[in-house]
């Protein structure tokens, strides 16, 4: 929450301590960049940790630490996504009638399943963006 631009914690070292200590951040030059960032951004209208991560972009080498924070952070919800839709496959095909397999034909299907191939229309998808951006200058209809 403290590299959410909306939240009450934006920006707090010690909201942000235990995260970096995890990532060995060293904790002083962080200190460092988050007192130099605060008022940086303070005029800046930020909606989003990717928003925040833009802004800096341009300053990587200033703000080091910060940006790998802020990286590292932007990718665990689709680690944690990709674990979460595993097991629910895993719990679809794992069930007492299949108990019996062997492991090496139980990971064969956990593998066909879980990466599988997608059937995406992609009409479909083009009508609906069309749909909600009529005044888009390229004609998708």
């Amino acid at each position: 929450s403290s590299l959410w631009p909306e939240s009450d914690n934006f920006l707090h070292f010690d909201t942000l301590t235990p995260f970096a200590n995890h990532l060995n951040v060293d904790l002083d030059a962080l200190s460092n960049e988050l007192m130099v960032v605060k008022p940086m951004l303070q005029n800046k209208l930020l909606t989003s940790i990717i928003d925040l991560y833009i802004e800096l972009h341009l300053f990587k080498e200033a703000f080091s630490k910060l940006t790998a924070v802020i990286k590292s952070t932007m990718t665990i919800p689709v680690s944690s996504t990709t674990c979460e839709r595993t097991f629910s496959k895993m719990k679809t095909i794992k069930t007492t009638v299949r108990n019996s397999m062997t492991d090496v034909r139980l990971s064969d299907i956990y593998l066909l399943a879980i990466e599988r191939d997608l059937d995406i229309n992609f009409e479909q998808i083009i009508d609906a963006f069309s749909d909600i951006h009529k005044n888009s200058r390229i004609i998708l209809k």
